[in-house]
């Protein structure tokens, strides 16, 4: 007998485990563009780069820089005598990176490398900035002690992140929501992190540590479903035996009759956090 295939990976979650070892790395891509093209984070990340555009820093680095997005944005935005570069593990996502800054190779430049060990020497970048990244990592703290270290003295570092076990979606089976909200946060790495950040930062040694909630809601179902890949999810959980086909039934009937009736939600809180490194 044939083994069933197993079921769909959810990029968001667990896709960027290892982007260069993923079997559909376009998906990440699209993920990344996704999540980019949502007002939410769209605010967030305009938020984090006026941040960083205060500080009138010379050199920056986008840590996780994934497909490139928001270096082509703060290369809009920061003066022209800034510089940026930006940092990612994955091959890949540099190619696409590289395409998407080939008008600002003046300003801008790629390497690749590892968060846990940042290829960088100590003192290096004026300001440093990270977004959605360290909940894709086991050690959350060794990476911000990575950043602070290349961060020059009074140099900002910012970061958002997200804390997944506030994730809300609307059911009526509050039981279901539990089991999907826990299962979800456990899917990644380090899906409580958000609330972590500023005790992570003032334990590497930040200053003037800020962190402010940013809650989101979503009561478009369409989008929520792409966000959340909620039909992966549902399929995830009936493959490690957290539901049965009954129970996967249901609560897509569930989520169907409240997109139908418009009553659908569903949201969560991240974390924007800022610290500076002292003199």
């Amino acid at each position: 007998m044939t083994a069933p295939p197993p079921p769909p990976q959810q990029y968001l979650a667990t896709g960027f485990r290892d982007v260069d070892g993923s079997t559909d790395t376009p998906a990440c891509t699209r993920c990344l563009d996704l999540i980019a093209g949502i007002p939410f984070f769209r605010r967030v990340k305009d938020e984090s780069f006026r941040i960083l555009a205060g500080t009138r820093p010379g050199l920056v680095l986008d840590a996780g820089c994934g497909a490139g997005n928001d270096l082509l944005a703060l290369a809009g935005l920061l003066s022209p005598d800034s510089r940026l570069i930006g940092l990612d593990a994955s091959a890949r996502l540099l190619a696409t990176a590289a395409e998407r800054i080939a008008d600002h190779r003046a300003r801008c430049c790629l390497v690749r490398g590892d968060l846990l060990s940042v290829p960088f020497r100590k003192s290096t970048f004026a300001a440093c900035r990270i977004d959605r990244v360290l909940q894709h990592l086991h050690n959350p703290g060794r990476v911000v002690q990575e950043l602070v270290r290349v961060l020059e003295p009074g140099g900002t570092l910012v970061a958002f992140d997200n804390d997944w076990d506030t994730l809300t979606l609307s059911l009526d089976n509050r039981h279901a929501a539990a089991a999907l909200t826990r299962f979800w946060s456990d899917s990644f790495a380090s899906g409580r992190v958000g609330k972590d950040l500023a005790t992570l930062f003032s334990d590497a040694g930040l200053t003037d540590v800020v962190a402010e909630p940013r809650a989101l809601a979503l009561t478009d179902p369409e989008i929520a479903e792409k966000v959340f890949d909620i039909p992966a999810l549902l399929d995830r959980m009936n493959a490690a035996g957290l539901l049965n086909a009954g129970e996967v039934h249901e609560i897509k009937e569930d989520l169907a009759r409240n997109a139908r009736r418009g009553t659908f939600a569903s949201g969560y809180t991240g974390y924007l956090v800022r610290g500076r490194k002292p003199v």
